[in-house]
């Protein structure tokens, strides 16, 4: 065929060969949002499993919701969940994370709510310690940890965790609220000063259990 002929043949090769670049390009990026779809899949099975686990643990009753947003005013502090009234939904109704309470609802739409995480500053909880029975309140102060009001005794030691003590008709006793993080004892105080870790990972939430209101909350 002469030199014409290898050149054209050269050429056709050169063209198959973009295309079989191309379509292995393709095939890697489909395998890659694949994979990817995959990995997400299971990540959500493992959480999903998790919080049926809790379900299964605790005698109230609820509903699974997932995380739809944040406040851009208090980003860590309330999220929004994607159950409302017409799910069952109402206001003071606890919300749990698979390792502890996240926080409660404070305002409920039709298929929408707003839930105050434990780091809100407007959440207090009556608390005790697990190991010493030392009744606390648990306060959020806008920040990642929460710190302990109003102690009686001072029985408290890193690593202790606390459980809600079912006071106030808003959070059922025995509910994982955190663990103690830090006590400071200032020679001046009567009460040591203690910072207290959230169980739940509050910045990560994906999915929670909205538990039923304790009856006589519901409004």
């Amino acid at each position: 065929r002469g030199g014409a002929g290898y050149l054209q043949d050269l050429d056709h090769l050169k063209r198959e060969n973009t295309e079989i670049k191309t379509k292995v390009n393709d095939l890697q990026r489909e395998l890659t949002r694949e994979l990817t779809r995959r990995a997400e899949v299971e990540s959500e099975v493992v959480r999903l499993r998790q919080l049926v686990g809790l379900a299964a643990s605790i005698p109230e009753k609820g509903r699974f919701a997932r995380i739809i947003g944040r406040s851009p005013d208090n980003w860590h502090s309330r999220i929004y969940v994607d159950k409302g009234t017409a799910e069952g939904v109402a206001i003071d109704a606890v919300v749990m994370a698979p390792q502890g309470v996240a926080g409660r609802v404070i305002h409920a739409g039709k298929h929408v709510a707003q839930v105050s995480l434990l780091t809100d500053p407007g959440n207090q909880i009556s608390c005790i310690g697990q190991r010493s029975r030392s009744p606390g309140v648990v306060a959020g102060e806008g920040e990642a940890t929460l710190v302990m009001r109003y102690l009686q005794q001072v029985d408290f030691r890193i690593g202790d965790t606390l459980i809600t003590s079912g006071l106030g008709g808003v959070y059922p006793k025995g509910l994982p609220l955190g663990k103690v993080a830090r006590v400071l004892r200032h020679p001046n105080a009567i009460t040591p000063q203690v910072t207290v870790v959230p169980e739940a990972d509050l910045d990560r939430l994906e999915e929670v259990l909205v538990l039923d209101p304790l009856p006589g909350t519901l409004r």
